[in-house]
């Protein structure tokens, strides 16, 4: 079993929201990387994808992943 590092948090194992600015504009983020994000509920994402704020996302499988470049515009306010 691997070692936790000492804040708890697993190095070896990948993290998106530590990892984002890294990430390429065409990766996909999960939902829970969104609300982590931005600081708010998975409600709200939903309501400003209903606003236009986000896009909607992809579906893989059951389910919804977005852009890290449209994550990027949704973060910097560039749609509202």
């Amino acid at each position: 079993m691997p070692q936790a590092h000492s804040q708890g948090v697993n190095p070896a194992r990948f993290n998106p929201i530590y990892e984002f600015n890294s990430l390429p504009d065409i990766a996909l983020v999960d939902i829970k990387t969104v609300v982590a994000l931005k600081s708010r509920s998975k409600s709200s994402i939903y309501r400003d994808i209903s606003a236009g704020r986000l896009p909607r996302p992809t579906i893989v499988g059951s389910s919804s992943r977005w852009r890290v470049e449209d994550v990027r515009a949704y973060l910097a306010g560039k749609n509202e």
